[in-house]
Order: structure tokens, then C-alpha cells, then sequence
């Protein structure tokens, strides 16, 4: 049989070619599917990556975000604390002087606890009425310190009233301080039981009331000193210690108000002013053991520390024990006038009476020749300033550091209020009016002040 004219057999076993704009054709599809994969490829990356960027800075304004709100609850509940303390010291002042102070200052604590308030979600039922609280106890204090100032008595009335706005700012600080609340969630009234305490805890009284001066000045005890050398600090710091020079390592130099050298042996560190060579510091930084010692056994120890040192004429005020050391504030004592702010400090461990601090920079800062003019009134004429609220002792003569860095001499009585409190009043002791107020807080563990 004949082939058919131009007609071509395939080969067998041979794919039957193509023709070659075909095979280009065919060539182009298939690298236009890859790349179309790869550009799906790489923009379902590029979106995921944007949704994973977008969720971690979601996070993370969320965390900022309970940060500030956190930080804000801990501000508000330090204001409202501070509040509780004001009202209850008002309750006690009966001169206009310090009523008016007082009142103020309730006013000021007030709006600081509504600059914090305002960044929280003050539309939580009971931040809501916190924010009215505040609101109402600012604006009660300002009348009243109207009043004051317009030369009107406290009444009752007035009276009865900041006793009231004290009991409420004592439940809400109560209820701030064991508040943490979520932010994030649904719901932010929701007040969980929390470790984490905001509360402005009391000033320890052997590091004050009077002690916050001690910093913002030059040491008055110092004053026209010549500067020593190192050597003859180590020598002054050897003989505080007991020891030879040769045990003792100089460990540098401190700057500041008191600028000191200091020294190490052991576990104990002692600075000695560059200015008289006056030994400032004592620090034994050793673990104290079980307490065996009382309180009065760490009171004679003390006592008998500071008279070895040359330090006579102090007179014991207040004290607090904490993790076995018993720590007890000192006042120099000048012709029966307590002088609270040449202050020494000293730290008795309770398990072999060995001195584990001491603190003698009040003193330093503020020990100095004064004459102290004979008061103007007696005990018993400025005790009528007193509160009636308040039954005083008879009363003793103490002098005072004010808040521009002066000294006032005052009658300090230890009163009792009708609720069983211990109240602080100081009497200037030519005017009778009210210089300070402060409320004792006594427990077993010594003697705080607020």
C-alpha cells in the first residue's frame, strides 16, 4: 500500500513533536503558576507576619496600658492614706494656725487623688464613689479653711464631720491596698485579695518625724573643721573599732553633704568625716542569730556603746525591733530641753548585744552651741491650746526642726484621746500655738508615728 503523498509516519516508541510556539506557550504558563505561588507564598508570610506584629504591639499596649493603671491605683491609694492621716490629726488640732495648715493640706492630698483617679476608669461603680469621696472631702476642706481664715471657731458639727470623712478614708485605703483589679478584662470592678499592699506604711519614728531635715543642709557640727588625712581617719576608725590600723581596708571615699572616708575590717564598714575626722557610720553587716536579748538588755548596750564613744547627754525616745536587731533612736539633751534633731542612732542585735549600726549623721548635721532663751509660757499655760478632745500629760520641753530648716522651742505633751489613741502635740513654747501633731501607733515590735 502507498503512502499517502507528504503524509510522515511516526516513529514507534517516539512522542510526536510539537511545534515550537506551542512549546513556548506552554513554557510561559508554567512559570507564570510559579511565580503566581511564590507571590501568594510570600504575601500569606507578609501577612501573617503584619497579624503576629500587629498581636505582640496589641499585647504590649495592653501591658503598658494595666502598667499605668497600676501605677495610678498605687498613687491614688498613697493620697487617700495620706488623707486618712490628715483628717485624723485634724481631729486633734484646736488653734487656727494649724487647723487652717491641716485643712489645706486635705485639699492638696485631694486633688493629687483626682489627678490619679482621672486615669483610671473612674465609670467603675466603685472607683465612682471613691472619686466622690475625695471630691466631697477637698470641698468640705476648703469651707472650712474659709471659715478658718475668716476668724470662725470649728464647730461640733465640723468636728463630727472629719471624724466621719476619717472612718471613710480608713475603709477605702483598706479597700484600695487589697484591690487588683484587671483592667482588661470585662469587667474592672472585680477586687481580688492581693499581697501586693499599696499602703503608705507609717514613718518609722526612730528615723523621724524629725529626721527629713538632716539632708538639705551643712553639717553644723563640723562647721570650720579642717579636713584629715586618710591615714588619720583610718587611726580614728580603728580606735571606734577597736582593732589595729592594719586590719582596717580603705574602700574609697564618699561625696555628698558628709564626705567620708571609708573603711572596712571584717564584716563591718566605717565611715569617718574628711571634715574633724567624726566617725558618721558603723555597719556590721554579719547574720544575726536568735534573739536572747530584751529590749531593756539592748538599751543598756547601747547607752554604755555611746558614752565609750564620747557621745554623753543622749536621751532615749522611741525604738523598733526588726529581724532580731532592736534599733533605738537617741536625742541630745540639753539643760532638760530634748533636742530631736541632733540624732543618733543605734542597732543592737539581739542575740549577743553587739552593735550592729550606728548613725550619727543627725548629730553631726545639726549638734551645735545654742542658747536657748527661757520659754514664755509655762507647761500648764500652753496645755489650754490643746485639744479638748485630748488629755495631755504634764508636758516637757523639746526642740524642734521646722520645715524651713529653723529650730522652735516647743512643750511636747503625750496626750490620750477618747478612743483610747496616743497623740503627739507640740505647743510652741512662747506662742502656745500648734507646731506638730502625730499619732503613736504602738505594737511589740516598738513604736511607729504617723
Amino acid at each position: 500500500m502507498r503512502r499517502a503523498a507528504g503524509i510522515k509516519r511516526a516513529v514507534p516508541g517516539i512522542l510526536a513533536q510539537k511545534p515550537d510556539g506551542e512549546v513556548n506557550a506552554l513554557n510561559m504558563s508554567n512559570r507564570a503558576r510559579v511565580r503566581a505561588v511564590v507571590f501568594l507564598a510570600a504575601l500569606f508570610a507578609v501577612l501573617a507576619g503584619l497579624a503576629v506584629q500587629g498581636r505582640l504591639q496589641a499585647a504590649e499596649s495592653s501591658r503598658n496600658l494595666q502598667y499605668t493603671y497600676d501605677r495610678a491605683m498605687g498613687d491614688l491609694n498613697d493620697c487617700v492614706s495620706s488623707m486618712q492621716t490628715t483628717l485624723e490629726k485634724s481631729l486633734y488640732a484646736n488653734t487656727a494656725t494649724q487647723q487652717n495648715s491641716l485643712a489645706a493640706r486635705i485639699l492638696r492630698e485631694a486633688s493629687m487623688a483626682k489627678s490619679s483617679l482621672s486615669v483610671l476608669p473612674v465609670s467603675d461603680g466603685a472607683l465612682f464613689e471613691a472619686s466622690r469621696f475625695i471630691t466631697q472631702a477637698g470641698d468640705f476642706a476648703m469651707s472650712l479653711s474659709r471659715r478658718i481664715s475668716a476668724g470662725q471657731e470649728m464647730t461640733q458639727e465640723e468636728h463630727e464631720t472629719l471624724q466621719q470623712l476619717g472612718e471613710y478614708a480608713a475603709k477605702l485605703s483598706e479597700t484600695l491596698s487589697a484591690a487588683d483589679p484587671d483592667f482588661s478584662a470585662p469587667s474592672s470592678s472585680e477586687w481580688k485579695d492581693t499581697e501586693d499592699l499599696f499602703t503608705d506604711y507609717p514613718t518609722l519614728i526612730y528615723d523621724g518625724p524629725f529626721s527629713d531635715h538632716i539632708a538639705q543642709r551643712e553639717p553644723a557640727f563640723l562647721a570650720g573643721e579642717e579636713e584629715i588625712a586618710q591615714g588619720n581617719a583610718q587611726n580614728v576608725a580603728a580606735s571606734f573599732l577597736g582593732v589595729s590600723t592594719s586590719e582596717l581596708t580603705h574602700e574609697g571615699d564618699t561625696a555628698g553633704t558628709l564626705p567620708a572616708y571609708n573603711f572596712t575590717a571584717g564584716t563591718k564598714r566605717v565611715s569617718v568625716s574628711r571634715a574633724g575626722g567624726r566617725v558618721i557610720s558603723l555597719i556590721d553587716s554579719r547574720e544575726v542569730g536568735e534573739a536572747v536579748l530584751s529590749k531593756e538588755e539592748a538599751s543598756e548596750a547601747a547607752l554604755s556603746f555611746l558614752e565609750s564613744r564620747g557621745l554623753s547627754h543622749m536621751t532615749e525616745s522611741y525604738y523598733a525591733v526588726n529581724d532580731g536587731i532592736c534599733i533605738i533612736n537617741y536625742a541630745y539633751e540639753e539643760n532638760g530641753v530634748i533636742c530631736y534633731p541632733d540624732l543618733v542612732k543605734v542597732s543592737v542585735a539581739l542575740d549577743n548585744g553587739s552593735i550592729a549600726e550606728f548613725d550619727s549623721s543627725g548629730f553631726l548635721m545639726n549638734h551645735q552651741a545654742r542658747t536657748l532663751a527661757a520659754p514664755k509660757l509655762t507647761a500648764g499655760e500652753a496645755s489650754a491650746s490643746i485639744s479638748p478632745y485630748l488629755t495631755p500629760d504634764e508636758g516637757r520641753l523639746a526642740l524642734i526642726p521646722t520645715a524651713g530648716l529653723n529650730e522652735v522651742l516647743t512643750y511636747e505633751y503625750l496626750c490620750q484621746a477618747e478612743n483610747g489613741e496616743e497623740v503627739l502635740v507640740y505647743l510652741n513654747a512662747d506662742t502656745g500655738m500648734e507646731e506638730q501633731i502625730l499619732i503613736l501607733l504602738r505594737s511589740d515590735n516598738g513604736v511607729l508615728t504617723r
